[in-house]
Order: C-alpha cells, then sequence, then structure tokens
C-alpha cells in the first residue's frame, strides 16, 4: 500500500489540531511538526528530512526559532538513518574513540543538541512577541528532543561495547541487560510530548526487543526453559510487528528501460541484526532445550523444525555422528550452585525438589544419537574434573584416550555452565582435524559474544 502524501496527512493534522483550543494559535507549524514525526515514527529518513527542507524553503519569512527548528529536524532524520544503519560502528582509530572521528554519531548528535538547546533558551526568553504560544512549544519540544538524543548517544555508546565484546570468549548478558534498564530508567518519561510520541514509540520498541533478546541469551546460559522460551516469544512478536512497518512502506524504482515498480522499503541494518540476533537465540534455544521440545511432537516433525534453524544444531551433529562413527555427542550443563535444576521443560515455581547430587550435577541435557552412555559417565566427569582449567579457556579443546575401555574423548566448553562432549570406542589421534574444527566450530557459534561480531555493516558473523 502507499503511504498517503504529506500534503494529505498534514492536512489531516491540521484539523485533528483545529479542535485542540490550547493550541490553535500555532495549527499550521504544529501540523508541520506531527507530519515529520510521524514519518520518523515509521523509519522513513528520507522523507521526513526532504519534508522539513521543502518547509524551511518555503517559510523564508518565518521566524528565527521556526527556522532553526526545522534546519535541527532536517539533521536529526540524517542522523537516525546513520543510527539505524549502525555506520558509526567500529570507527576506532589507534588508541583514539571512536566519538573522536568527524563523522561519528556522537559529534552528529551532540551537534544538534546545541542547536536544540538555543531554541529552549531562546522560547524560555521569548516574553510577548508575535507568537508566544509557538515559541512556548518550540522551546518545550526542543527540551524533550535533548533528553532523546542523549538517550541516544548512549544507546549508541551500548552497541558499541557489545561489538567491542564479540572477540570475547564469554560475555556476561546479564551486566548487559543491567545497563540497558538504567538508560531505560533515567530517560523514561522524558520525550513524553503527544507529537514526539511516534519518536518515543520507535524508541521503546527497539529497546524493547534488545532488551528481551539480552534476557533470554542470559537465561538459555543458566538453562532456563520458561523465562528464555516467554522472552524469545515476546522480541518474536515485537520483531515481527516492527517488520510490517516496511512491508507497509512501498518505494518506487525506476527500470533501466523504462517503466517502473513498486517495493518494499528495505529495513535498516539495526533491524535486521535484531532479526539475525533472534534467529541465532532461537537455534540455541532449540537445541539446548531439544529434550523438552520434542516431547511435544514427533521425531520426523521436531527435525523438519529444527532444520528451519541457522545454524541447525541437531542435524549438524547428528550427520557428524553418523558421518564418523560417532558412539555419543552430549551437551553437558554443570548444575553446581544452582539450586533452581529441576530438569528438563517447565516446572511449577513452588515445586520442591532436592538438589542434584554426584554424577546428577552433571546432566546431559541433550545426547545423541540415544541416552547418555552411562557406562562412559564417570571418566566424563573424571576428565572434567581434571582438566577443568584447560576446559575453562573456552577455546580448548581437550583429547583423553582410555586404555582399559579403549575409548577416545573430546571435550570443549562454550560456555561456563556447558561442555559438549563426543565419545569414540576406540583410538582417534589428538590432533585429528576433523574433531577438533567440528569441535571449535560448534563451540564458537554457542557463545555469547557470537551474534555481536555482525553488529557492524559488512563484518563476518
Amino acid at each position: 500500500m502507499n503511504i498517503m502524501s504529506d500534503s494529505h496527512l498534514t492536512h489531516r493534522c491540521k484539523m485533528n489540531i483545529m479542535s485542540d483550543s490550547h493550541l490553535t494559535p500555532v495549527p499550521v507549524e504544529q501540523a508541520v511538526l506531527q507530519t515529520f514525526f510521524s514519518q520518523l515514527g515509521i523509519f522513513s529518513y528520507d522523507r521526513a528530512k526532504d519534508y522539513v527542507e521543502k518547509e524551511k524553503e518555503s517559510s523564508k519569512t518565518a521566524g528565527a526559532s521556526w527556522a532553526s527548528v526545522l534546519a535541527a529536524l532536517a539533521h536529526l532524520a540524517a542522523a537516525e538513518k546513520a543510527y539505524h544503519n549502525m555506520t558509526f560502528l567500529g570507527q576506532k582509530l589507534g588508541g583514539q574513540s571512536f566519538f573522536s572521528r568527524k563523522d561519528s554519531i556522537r559529534t552528529i548528535y551532540t551537534s544538534l543538541h546545541n542547536e536544540l538547546k538555543k531554541v529552549v533558551t531562546t522560547g524560555r526568553n521569548a516574553v510577548g512577541g508575535t507568537a508566544p504560544h509557538l515559541e512556548e512549544l518550540l522551546s518545550h519540544l526542543s527540551e524533550q528532543l535533548c533528553y532523546f538524543i542523549q538517550a541516544r548517544m548512549e544507546i549508541a555508546d551500548f552497541y558499541e561495547k557489545m561489538y567491542s565484546l564479540s572477540s570475547q570468549k564469554s560475555v556476561n548478558s546479564e551486566e548487559l541487560v543491567s545497563t540497558l534498564e538504567s538508560v531505560l530508567h533515567k530517560y523514561s518519561s522524558r520525550f513524553h510530548h503527544p507529537i514526539l510520541s511516534p519518536l518515543e514509540s520507535s524508541f521503546q520498541l527497539e529497546v524493547d526487543v534488545l532488551t528481551q533478546l539480552l534476557k533470554c541469551q542470559a537465561q538459555i546460559s543458566e538453562w532456563k526453559f520458561l523465562p528464555s522460551l516467554l522472552n524469545l516469544h515476546s522480541a518474536h512478536s515485537k520483531l515481527h510487528s516492527w517488520g510490517q512497518i516496511f512491508e507497509k512502506q512501498r518505494e518506487t524504482r525506476k527500470h533501466l528501460f523504462g517503466g517502473q515498480i513498486q517495493k518494499a522499503v528495505q529495513p535498516p541494518h539495526l533491524f535486521l541484526w535484531l532479526l539475525k540476533f533472534k534467529n541465532i537465540l532461537l537455534a540455541k534455544f532449540s537445541f539446548y532445550f531439544h529434550e523438552a521440545l520434542s516431547r511435544q511432537t514427533t521425531l520426523s516433525e521436531m527435525k523438519t523444525l529444527t532444520a528451519k534453524t541457522a545454524p541447525d544444531y541437531f542435524g549438524k551433529i547428528s550427520s557428524f555422528i553418523r558421518k564418523y562413527d560417532v558412539v555419543n555427542v552430549s551437551l553437558i550443563f554443570d548444575n553446581r550452585g544452582s539450586e533452581s535444576f529441576q530438569g528438563h521443560g517447565y516446572h511449577h515455581p513452588h515445586s520442591y525438589r532436592e538438589a542434584p547430587k554426584g554424577v546428577d550435577q552433571y546432566p546431559a541435557v541433550v545426547s545423541l544419537p540415544n541416552d547418555r552412555p552411562v557406562m562412559h559417565w564417570p571418566n566424563v566427569i573424571m576428565i572434567m574434573s581434571d582438566r577443568a582449567a584447560d576446559l575453562n579457556m573456552l577455546d580448548k579443546v581437550v583429547h583423553f584416550f582410555d586404555d582399559k575401555v579403549q575409548s577416545t574423548y573430546y571435550l570443549t566448553r562454550p560456555e561456563p555452565h556447558f561442555t559438549i562432549i563426543v565419545i569414540f570406542e576406540s583410538k582417534k589421534s589428538e590432533k585429528d582435524s576433523h574433531f577438533i574444527s567440528f569441535l571449535q566450530e560448534l563451540s564458537s557459534s554457542l557463545k555469547n559474544s557470537k551474534p555481536f561480531s555482525s553488529l557492524k555493516p559488512g563484518s563476518k558473523g
């Protein structure tokens, strides 16, 4: 469907404003503002920028404050486009901060913040004058936009921090959630004017999705089934609604040989990355909770469903087992210190179960192709204990051959509470590249830092 024209939208805004007795002296300017923020709210930065620039051209006789606000809004649209395209990430040069570059997002937003501060001051000093209501409105909006810009800069800092964590072996997702929630609390209701509601809604949507995905990530790493499922589902629903905004927008593209076509607008990089992050978590969730999920359906349907995830951990491991005649591949959850551990699936929050002891502290939460091989488990736990220092490096593959049972074990730890083990009932080399590279690749893709590497446009991850 086509978006209604700016002039039609402005006309509708004017009609709405005429009924507002308090602000009737400035219907035209307020209609312009509402049209601009409506466009920004649906991430249509170029249209919003063009619109205020045209308005500025046709309002050359207007007051200084109005001209300043229109110029600032054009800069805001450009800044929002740069922000959502994530082009500011990874701009570090030597020891300098990425914010020291001339074209950094902080420079753009800081300049914009200063422009709007001047409008705030002008509005406060305007006593009487030809349009006191307009000056008051512009001052009020500019003040709230200053808070919005500060919030944007802090979230930009946050994305930069996440991107820098992509090289880490382990990431504390709970700490990231805490940082994000403190930013949200700090700026809650700071830009609440009805005219700014599309901006506030889009900001809230983005931060909600990011918070829920990071919470889900932390909960999967603690093997908490229901909380991670709820956060994943909520983020999925919000991303779907967000995606509909782009689906409904059409842009006209001209063919090389004449004619034109209507196409859906390409979403910005930030949205595409959040979608990718969600899909990575869905794949990890489907793997870690495969047992609980497979109880809800048939084996063949479960295979079909997991095959749609990227990566398909179940499919990859199953084909590895067939190819190399592997006895077992298990994902072991070290639940020591986890008082809430109750086994697969959902458990009533008030149900009591005694804390696991002995070998039960190291359950195979995933075991392929069948149940964990009980006879090998004492060996597995002994290796995990003896080689704990190596495994805790989170990038090392440990090899052990037991002469008595003529079995080879390969272990690696993708994250603190989880260990992957591959068991062969034959002698295998410590340096076998097929097994080492398989485990390294599997472990790397399960790390919490993995999704952050693709935050920067054009980066591999």
